[in-house]
């Protein structure tokens, strides 16, 4: 039964990182600043925040940047200095971009190495809850808009997974309950 359920939850990972990388999440994401950044300023305007997780971090010159939220055209709530980076004024135009290619961390909704590195051993704990919290809405909204057309068929190959994942772990819980 627990290989069933491994099987089933990587599948349903293998799907959803394939819809990612259909949906267009594919490469590395960038934008650049509208306006110059000082050295203690806590958000970044950008010309568009389109293609970037809601939580990650930003890497504009030689600074990463760890943002906690974003709207259209900023990155807010930003810790300079991430990584121990060397914090430092941005002058209008600069490149932002994130550190790693985005079909993967789209497809998860989160950035694993960013939880890893923020969290530490923590993590252990973070990734699973996130995974539940982030990852399989976000996989469930991305297949959703792939569910006509030529490549459909990983949607719905992601759903049957998913059935039998559901399906797979309540009859472990129930079998665990009856031998209890």
């Amino acid at each position: 039964m627990n290989k069933l359920i491994v099987f089933f939850l990587f599948m349903m990972l293998g799907c959803g990182i394939l819809i990612g990388i259909i949906a267009g999440g594919g490469g590395v994401a960038t934008t650049d600043l509208t306006a110059t950044v000082s050295s203690n300023q806590t958000y970044l305007p950008v010309k568009t925040t389109t293609d970037f997780l809601d939580e990650d971090y930003v890497v504009v010159g030689q600074e990463k940047i760890f943002y906690t939220s974003k709207n259209s055209t900023a990155f807010l709530s930003c810790t300079r200095g991430y990584g121990n980076t060397t914090v430092s004024e941005h002058l209008a135009g600069a490149r932002v971009y994130t550190a790693t290619a985005s079909a993967v961390n789209n497809a998860l909704g989160f950035n694993m190495v960013a939880v890893q590195d923020e969290w530490g051993w923590a993590a252990i704990i973070a990734v699973p809850f996130m995974f539940f919290i982030r990852t399989v809405p976000q996989i469930i909204r991305m297949s959703m808009n792939l569910l006509t057309g030529d490549l459909a068929i990983i949607s719905w190959v992601f759903y049957v997974m998913a059935a039998g994942f559901v399906i797979t772990l309540a009859l472990a819980i129930i079998s665990a309950r009856r031998v209890a």
